[in-house]
């Protein structure tokens, strides 16, 4: 720790303990822990930051900037759903308090598990950014349209969770401080895993971060009692960080990692007396310069399977493999490929027993929030690894899940998160998996708008042909891919082929959609191939919250039908825009005594039953935005019509687009 911060943290302690006696003006003793705070921050010490922003804004709560920094740094806490009415304070004080705010506003939301709101702000964040001139500010779209990505996938795991039961380790493994990356024998005798905790720890001091450094601790259990995990002491631990990654299936070899060169993985391995060997790097290829912090080896002891961010990969940190020669080197890297690796980072891979299993954190497919855990299963018949399937609700949720690892019989996962019911901070868990399995898509259906207009398309089996026309060449194609039952987008992969046997491969441009253009391709004969996840990735939009703005200068009329400028996409409850929406929620702040009626429409798109729904369902959805900001829900009545009131020709596209509409009558003045 430097002289400067040492002295910053013990004028915390002084301003802490005499700032009656030695300063009086509030705002400027505000400003002086905001200074600090700003300092304190810049070093990422989270907890001393919080502490110092938050008495910050205490002395002066007119402060916006004080209390946006305190939502800034509770958001590098465990706690980031805490940081939300910091935010909004200082959105409600200075709404350009920073060039961000309603992106952090929108991921506090997210982490509140508030979806819709969630939503509304990252959607009114990508809008600026839109408008924005300046390159960098434009990059920062994809973030923003990863966050909506993520909120949709949310709401639909949590709408069906997985069956699984789900157990904190209890004090005698997990503590107050970070516990996490298990590791254990295949018969759950034992189990290994990195704590930074204090008691225990080889060092006494504290890292760079003012936490306690990395050290690895073991437990071993006793009938169905695990006993109070002890530090394993020399020679894995030391002064430095120290931290297990895979216990060997019998406990007596384990992968750890070091933060040296960049970050290596080292292997140790159990002598007779109980004692461990002292790490060595391990032989072969593994090792960069780079990054390379987790490993697990297959049964045969023939195959690793590794994460590192060496040049070379998808982005991030990506999943490699590793064959073990005659010598024991472990040789022929190759990187896992673009199935399993994205843009992002994968992390924390792990293999099961029989090989036919890959279990990796990633941020990078369709998770929740931060690193959900997937699943990968092998295709022998391909000889390939199959689309990552999510775990699943409540195994991952909008926090990190990371580390799973499998008991020898497959039937109990452990892994490390930060829930609820946790001891503090992240903690270790237990997860009966007997009844898990994932959540499979029924019928698909294809929807294809070209040139020609708009197709519906079943696909029965795979390939599946579809015949297109087109005025000219070029020809940009639109597919988007949907649960024929429920009408949800799924995250399939998509391939084009035509009878030259060119294939072109297609860009998602996400939400279930992919786009491409055809030049050189027949255009009478268009062969498509699906290949769908286990289970698909589906996303549903939650609905955001309305802001009040602006004051109403339009002529209303009792009993007279006006039709809303909110519009949706196909099979969507979702509106594309809320502006309209806000228009209502003000003209009925201003008139107090005005009821309304918010009728849902659709196209003729789908089954009689689910239009029915489906238009229930968006007249419902504004409704909530009209309550949620403040409106009182007996001045609302929302009828869904279905498909029955079309207002345009449902024969073409254009025309199916006006049906799927919001309108509203007022029923009383």
């Amino acid at each position: 720790m430097g002289k400067r911060l040492a002295y910053l943290i013990i004028l915390v302690l002084t301003f802490g303990s005499f700032r009656v006696a030695g300063q009086t003006d509030s705002v400027a003793m505000s400003e002086e822990y905001y200074k600090m705070g700003m300092e304190v921050f810049n070093f990422t010490h989270r907890k001393q930051a919080t502490e110092l922003f938050m008495m910050a804004s205490q002395m002066n709560p007119n402060s916006a900037k004080a209390h946006f920094m305190t939502g800034r740094s509770i958001m590098l806490t465990i706690q980031k759903e805490k940081s939300l009415p910091y935010f909004l304070e200082a959105y409600n004080l200075d709404s350009k308090v920073d060039e961000d705010i309603l992106f952090f506003i929108g991921q506090a939301y997210h982490y509140k598990e508030e979806f819709d709101s969630a939503m509304l702000y990252y959607e009114r964040f990508n809008r600026l950014l839109a408008r924005s001139m300046r390159f960098e500010r434009s990059l920062k779209i994809n973030e923003v349209n990863r966050k909506l990505f993520e909120c949709r996938n949310a709401k639909i795991y949590k709408s069906y969770p997985v069956d699984v039961e789900i157990a904190n380790l209890s004090g005698e493994i997990n503590s107050e401080f970070p516990d996490y990356a298990p590791t254990i024998s295949a018969d759950e005798s034992v189990i290994v895993f990195t704590s930074r905790r204090q008691e225990g720890n080889v060092n006494p001091k504290v890292a760079d971060d003012l936490e306690y450094y990395e050290d690895i601790f073991i437990s071993h259990r006793v009938g169905d009692q695990w006993q109070e995990a002890k530090n394993i002491g020399t020679p894995l631990n030391t002064l430095f960080h120290d931290a297990s990654i895979n216990l060997s299936p019998n406990g007596k070899e384990m992968f750890i990692y070091k933060d040296t060169n960049g970050g290596d993985i080292y292997e140790t391995f159990l002598k007779s007396d109980g004692s461990w060997t002292s790490p060595v790097v391990l032989k072969g290829e593994i090792n960069s310069p780079y990054l390379e912090n987790s490993a697990a080896v297959t049964s045969d002891d023939k195959r690793i399977y590794f994460t590192s961010n060496r040049p070379g990969g998808f982005g991030g940190t990506d999943i490699y493999y590793a064959d073990v020669n005659k010598r024991g080197d472990w040789t022929n890297v190759q990187n896992l490929g673009p199935i399993v690796n994205t843009n992002m980072d994968e992390e924390d891979v792990y293999i099961s027993a029989n090989g036919n299993h890959l279990f990796f954190s990633s941020n990078g497919h369709a998770g929740m929030g931060d690193l959900d855990i997937y699943r990968s299963t092998y295709d022998s018949l391909n000889g390939g690894w199959q689309f990552p399937v999510n775990l699943g609700y409540p195994i991952n949720s909008v926090e990190n899940d990371v580390f799973f690892v499998l008991s020898g019989d497959e039937r109990h996962a452990y892994i490390s998160s930060v829930k609820l019911e946790g001891k503090g901070e992240q903690d270790i868990y237990k997860v009966n998996l007997t009844n898990w399995k994932p959540v499979y898509s029924e019928e698909l259906m294809a929807k294809l708008e070209a040139d020609a207009g708009h197709e519906d398309i079943v696909f029965e089996d795979q390939p599946a042909t579809q015949t297109v026309s087109a005025s000219n060449n070029p020809v940009d194609i639109i597919v988007s891919i949907v649960q024929e039952k429920n009408g949800q987008p799924v995250n399939a992969k998509l391939s084009l082929k035509n009878s030259s046997d060119s294939t072109l491969q297609v860009k998602p441009l996400g939400k279930g959609s992919y786009q491409y253009q055809l030049t050189d391709f027949d255009l009478s004969s268009l062969k498509f191939k699906i290949t769908v996840p286990e289970p698909p990735a589906v996303a549903s939009t939650p609905l955001p919250k309305v802001i009040p703005s602006g004051t109403v200068d339009r002529e209303i009329r009792t009993n007279t039908n006006y039709i809303l400028n909110v519009y949706f996409e196909m099979n969507s409850d979702v509106p594309k825009s809320t502006d309209d929406v806000i228009f209502v929620e003000t003209l009925m702040r201003e008139k107090p005594e005005m009821m309304v009626e918010i009728s849902g429409h659709t196209d003729n798109t789908g089954g009689d039953a689910y239009n029915q729904k489906l238009s229930q369902r968006r007249a419902d959805g504004v409704k909530r935005l009209l309550i949620n900001s403040g409106i009182d829900p007996s001045r609302i009545n929302s009828v869904g019509y279905g498909e029955s009131k079309p207002i345009a020709d449902n024969n073409t596209f254009n025309g199916r687009k006006l049906n799927r509409r919001i309108e509203f009558i007022i029923v009383e003045n």
